[in-house]
């Protein structure tokens, strides 16, 4: 059985310094794990943020028209992020996350690896 086609060909090790957005040399980051608890924040699109019901919604789709959002929400839930926006995920030791991400950067508390093709 070959595996080298399965195999991740860029992996990336974020540091506690990686403060600054990085993205890939080529292709999206797919999956990002977790080595020492802390919080990353991810640039691309499909991402969702929960919001309370009057909480500004700038930087997310309105669900009901499809385009930027403008104002408050009128009801909590779930927001898709606009693919320009970060989003934070705080994570622990030993979690991965997949999806496919333009770039990331950690807050200075987050180390672990990024995984791109």
């Amino acid at each position: 059985m070959n595996l080298h086609n399965q195999l991740p060909s860029n992996i990336y090790v974020i540091s506690t310094a990686a403060v600054n957005q990085i993205a890939p040399a080529r292709g999206k980051f797919f999956a990002i794990t977790c080595t020492i608890a802390g919080t990353v924040s991810v640039k691309g699109g499909g991402g969702f943020e929960r919001l309370a019901s009057g909480a500004g919604g700038t930087g997310h789709i309105d669900p009901v028209t499809g385009v930027a959002h403008t104002g408050n929400t009128a009801a909590e839930g779930f927001f898709e992020k606009l693919s320009s926006g970060e989003l934070d995920i705080p994570m622990i030791a030993g979690q991965t996350i997949y999806g496919r991400f333009d770039s990331l950067k950690t807050d200075g508390t987050f180390t672990g690896f990024a995984y791109a093709g």
